[in-house]
């Protein structure tokens, strides 16, 4: 398994995974809308640029996911935007593959003390996915997020590297 950044060769396969507004936002927050365009992660992009997107590559060299290592003022890196693809894909360990991939290119490239990111807290097999690959409740810090005039909170969760054993 490996790690590729993405590129707009990419997006018709992301967008082909998108299938509807409530995914988009829980996999992308408010910064997309739906129907998921080029223009706007584009966009994004622009005014992002230290932000980094990737794809996950399976041993057969087939995409099945994407996400996002976000890091701006501080060297304390966050995963987000984290979608393992196929609907038919979910639930078999490939988004805890891709969890540990990016914490890997996290170490890599920032060598932090921790990372984190958000999930909401209705996401369960989420949350389970990231807690196996050590991500921990931050305590009670949380984001409220409106979509479609509902409140949906999303929690912290971090994970403490241990640079002894990178």
């Amino acid at each position: 398994m490996r790690l590729q950044n993405y590129s707009q060769d990419h997006f018709d396969l992301l967008n082909s995974w998108v299938t509807d507004a409530d995914l988009l936002f829980q996999f992308a927050g408010t910064a997309w809308t739906f129907p998921l365009t080029p223009q706007q992660i584009t966009n994004y992009q622009l005014s992002f640029p230290k932000r980094r997107f990737y794809m996950a590559f399976d041993d057969q060299d087939e995409a099945f996911a994407f996400g996002e290592i976000i890091v701006d003022d501080i060297n304390t890196p966050r995963l987000g935007r984290l979608l393992v693809g196929k609907q038919s894909s979910r639930g078999q360990g490939l988004g805890l593959k891709f969890v540990n991939l990016l914490i890997d290119e996290c170490k890599r490239t920032f060598s932090p003390d921790l990372i984190y990111l958000y999930v909401f807290e209705n996401n369960l097999p989420a949350i389970r996915c990231y807690e196996k690959a050590g991500f921990v409740f931050d305590g009670g810090n949380k984001i409220v997020f409106t979509h479609e005039s509902k409140s949906q909170t999303a929690l912290v969760m971090k994970f403490a590297v241990d640079l002894a054993k990178s």
